[in-house]
C-alpha cells in the first residue's frame, strides 16, 4: 500500500491541474499545452501503461531529445511505480547496450534521434526487453516491422483521466540516471523521489525558481542538471520552453519569442551565447533573463562580466555537484544585480583582476545547500583532504548493487565525493584537486586513461605535481582551429611544458569540430628493451618512455559563429617538472612549415647550416631546435627534390640542387 506521506514527483500534477488550467505550461516547436492538457496527458499515458502491464519498479530507458513527450513519459513512468531511465542520445549503440544490460530495463523508448538503435537492436540484446516505443515523428514501418507502439497508441484509449493517486517504486527509486560513458563505463545511479524534492528546495532558496518562471531547457533531459532542474520547474508549476538540443541561434530566438526568465549553462554555453549576442546583434540585452545557473566548471572572470552586460537583470549562480548526490552541493552568487546578496569572495578577486575565482588554496565553489551535510576527512596534518557529504540528497545506490564509499570513520555512513578540499571559516567550500582521477568536462564526468597509479612510475616523483590552471585559462576566442592549437603550444613552451594534441573530431552527424590537448607525458611508463638479454652474457640494456600519466588536459571546441574556438582547462596538473631546457627536444625541437620554408630558402641560397640555425633563434628566441634538427630538414627536403627529377638529371644534379655547403 502505498504511503502518501512519502514524497513524489508526480505530486506536481495536482498543483498544475488547478494553478495552470488554461495558461500554457509547455511549448514545443508548434506544440503548445495547457497545464489541464499536459496532466491529462500525462495520466493517459499512465493508464496505458498500467494497462499494458508494467509494474512498480520495472525500469524504463528513454533515449530521446528534449521535448514535452519527453516530460509526460518521466512523470507517467513514476505515477505507476516505474523508474525512468534516462540515456544519452550522443552514445554510441554499444553504450547504449552497455548501460541497459546494467539495468535490464523491459521497456525501451525512443524518438527520431535513436532510431538508428532501434535499427540495430536485436531481441537477444537485452532479454528483459518486453516493449520498444516510438515518441514523435520517426521512419514509416518502423513500428510495423518491429512490432513497435507509439505514445499515441498507448494514450488513445484513455480519454478519461486516472485519479491523482500514483505509485512508488520499492526504495522510493524515481530515476536511474547515468554518470560517465566516455572513457569510463556507464554507471547508473537510483536516486530518490525525496532527493530530487529536496533538490527543487535547493534551488528555490539558492537560484530563486518559482511559479512565474519561463524555463528555457538548453540542458539535455538525459543529465542530472537538466533533470534536476525540469523537477523542480515542473513541482512550482512554471511554464517549459523546450529545444530539441542546445544550439546557440535556436536559444537565443527562444528566449526573445518566449520571453525566457530563466535557464542553466555550462561555460561552452555560456561563452555561444556571449558570442553570438556580441556579434549578431552587436551587443543587445536580454532583459528578461533573471535567473542563470552555471554548472559543469567554472566560469572566466571575463565571461561572467560578459553575461553581467548581456543579461544585466539576471541573477548569476555557480553550482558545484554530481550525478550522485542529485546534482547541485553548493551554490555561488557571482552576480545579483538587486543587490541583496553579494560573494565577497569573488569581488576580492575581480578587484585584484584575476580570470577566474582560483586562488592556490583552491577553487571556492560557494556555500552547502541547507540540506547537505559537509565534512572533510583528513589524511594527515593538512586543512585539506577528502570531500565527504550526507542527507537526503544522496543516491540511493548504483545500479548494480555496488555501494556508495564510506569514510575511515566506522560510526558514520558518508559519500566520498572523489574530490579534494577545504571548508574556510565562512563555510565555503574550496576544491584543490582530485582524489580519485575523476574530471570534470561541459558538465559531464569523465575519466582519464587507466594505469596512473604512481607505484607503476619508475622515474617520477609525485611530490612533483604542479597546477598550470591559470596559465591556460583564456576567454579569448580564437579565430580559427590553427590559432587555438599555436596558443596552446606557445603557452607550453614559456613553461617548459610540450602539449600536443591527444584527440581531433572534425564534427560528423550534427556534432561540433572539437580537439583535446594532452601533455607529452601522458600515457603510462613502460620499459623497453634495447638488447636481448643472453643466458650467458652481460645484462641488457635498459631505457624507459618519458610517459608518467599526466594528467593535464585541455578542450578546445569550435563555436558555432564563423570559425571561431574556445579552449578550456579539464585539468592543469602536470605531475613532473617542467623542461628547464627545451633544446634538442624531440618535439618542441620541430620547425613550423614557415621555419621549414626559411631554410630551404637559405640553403638555396648556400648559406651555412650554423648561419641557419642562428637566423631561426634570432626570429624566436624559444626556437628549440639544433644543428642535427637543420641537418635532418634539410636531408629530407634533398631526398624530396631528388625524386620529383628525371633519372638523368638525378645522374648529373641541377641547377635547383639543394648546395653542399660547409657548416
Amino acid at each position: 500500500m502505498t504511503n502518501y506521506s512519502h514524497s513524489h514527483i508526480c505530486q506536481c500534477l495536482s498543483r498544475i491541474a488547478t494553478a495552470h488550467r488554461a495558461s500554457p505550461l509547455t511549448i514545443a516547436g508548434n506544440r503548445r499545452q495547457t497545464g489541464e492538457q499536459f496532466v491529462n496527458s500525462v495520466l493517459a499515458l499512465a493508464r496505458g501503461l498500467l494497462d499494458l502491464g508494467l509494474l512498480p519498479g520495472d525500469v524504463v530507458v528513454i533515449s530521446a531529445s528534449n521535448s514535452d513527450w519527453y516530460l509526460e513519459w518521466l512523470l507517467a513512468v513514476a505515477f505507476v511505480g516505474g523508474i525512468a531511465a534516462p540515456l544519452n542520445y550522443r552514445w554510441s549503440f554499444e553504450e547504449a547496450i552497455s548501460a541497459m544490460v546494467a539495468v535490464q530495463p523491459v521497456m525501451l523508448v525512443i524518438d527520431e534521434s535513436c532510431c538508428q538503435w532501434y535499427s540495430k537492436l536485436r531481441n537477444t540484446d537485452i532479454p528483459s526487453l518486453r516493449w520498444q516505443i516510438l515518441i514523435g515523428s520517426h521512419r514509416p514501418g518502423y513500428d510495423k516491422t518491429r512490432g513497435a507502439l507509439t505514445s499515441e497508441e498507448l494514450k488513445k484509449h484513455h480519454v478519461v483521466s486516472l485519479p491523482l493517486d500514483f505509485l512508488h517504486a520499492p526504495e522510493d527509486a524515481a530515476l536511474i540516471c547515468f554518470t560517465s560513458g566516455t572513457t569510463g563505463r556507464p554507471k547508473g545511479v537510483a536516486i530518490t523521489h525525496s532527493a530530487l524534492i529536496v533538490q527543487t528546495l535547493a534551488k528555490v532558496a539558492n537560484v530563486g525558481y518559482s511559479e512565474d518562471d519561463v524555463y528555457l531547457h538548453t540542458a539535455p533531459l538525459c543529465h542530472i542538471g537538466g533533470l534536476s532542474s525540469a523537477i523542480a520547474m515542473l513541482m512550482l508549476g512554471a511554464r517549459h520552453i523546450l529545444i530539441p538540443k542546445f544550439e546557440v541561434k535556436s536559444a537565443v530566438e527562444a528566449i526573445d519569442l518566449y520571453g525566457v526568465t530563466s535557464l542553466i549553462t555550462v561555460p561552452a554555453m555560456m561563452a555561444d551565447l556571449v558570442s553570438l549576442i556580441r556579434e549578431r546583434d552587436n551587443g543587445k540585452r536580454r532583459e528578461s533573463v533573471k535567473k542563470i545557473l552555471n554548472g559543469g566548471g567554472g566560469l572566466p572572470l571575463e565571461l561572467i562580466k560578459d553575461a553581467m552586460k548581456f543579461f544585466p537583470r539576471a541573477k548569476l549562480v555557480s553550482a558545484y555537484g554530481m550525478t550522485e548526490t542529485c546534482s547541485s552541493l553548493t551554490f555561488l552568487m557571482l552576480c545579483d544585480p538587486t543587490g541583496e546578496t553579494s560573494m565577497p569572495h569573488f569581488q576580492s578577486y575581480a578587484q585584484s583582476k584575476c580570470h577566474s575565482i582560483y586562488q592556490p588554496e583552491g577553487v571556492c565553489v560557494g556555500k552547502p545547500a541547507p540540506h547537505v551535510e559537509m565534512k572533510i576527512f583528513l589524511d594527515d596534518s593538512s586543512h585539506v583532504g577528502r570531500i565527504l557529504t550526507r542527507g537526503p540528497h544522496l543516491m540511493l545506490r548504483y545500479y548494480d548493487k555496488i555501494s556508495p564509499r564510506p569514510s575511515n570513520d566506522v560510526n558514520e555512513v558518508w559519500f566520498d565525493t572523489g574530490d579534494i578540499g577545504s571548508i574556510d571559516d565562512s563555510g565555503n567550500l574550496w576544491l584543490v584537486g582530485r582524489s580519485n582521477g575523476r574530471i570534470k568536462s561541459g558538465g559531464e564526468n569523465i575519466y582519464p586513461e587507466e594505469g596512473h597509479s604512481s607505484t607503476s612510475y619508475t622515474n617520477i616523483d609525485s611530490s612533483c605535481e604542479v597546477d598550470y590552471s591559470n596559465e591556460f585559462t583564456t576567454n579569448e576566442i580564437f579565430k580559427s582551429r590553427e590559432a587555438l592549437i599555436n596558443w596552446t603550444r606557445e603557452v607550453g613552451k614559456r613553461n617548459g611544458l610540450v602539449i600536443v594534441i591527444k584527440t581531433s573530431d572534425a564534427g560528423v552527424n550534427g556534432r561540433r569540430p572539437r580537439i583535446s590537448f594532452g601533455c607529452e607525458r601522458s600515457g603510462s611508463y613502460r620499459r623497453l628493451s634495447k638488447l636481448e638479454v643472453l643466458e650467458d652474457k652481460g645484462a641488457r640494456k635498459l631505457t624507459g618512455t618519458k610517459k608518467c600519466g599526466c594528467p593535464f588536459l585541455l578542450k578546445g571546441q569550435k563555436l558555432t559563429t564563423d570559425g571561431d574556438w574556445m579552449v578550456k582547462v579539464v585539468c592543469g596538473v602536470h605531475n613532473h617538472v617542467a623542461n628547464k631546457n627545451m633544446e634538442g627536444h624531440s618535439f618542441a625541437g620541430r620547425l613550423s612549415q614557415e621555419e621549414n620554408e626559411i631554410l630551404m630558402n637559405l640553403s638555396n641560397s648556400s648559406v651555412r647550416p650554423k648561419d641557419i640555425l642562428s637566423t631561426l633563434k634570432s626570429r624566436d628566441a624559444r626556437n628549440a631546435s639544433t644543428m642535427k634538427t637543420i641537418y635532418n630538414a634539410r636531408h629530407r627536403q634533398k631526398r624530396v627534390e631528388k625524386k620529383q627529377k628525371p633519372d638523368m638529371q638525378q645522374l648529373f644534379g641541377g641547377e635547383n640542387s639543394i648546395a653542399t655547403s660547409r657548416s
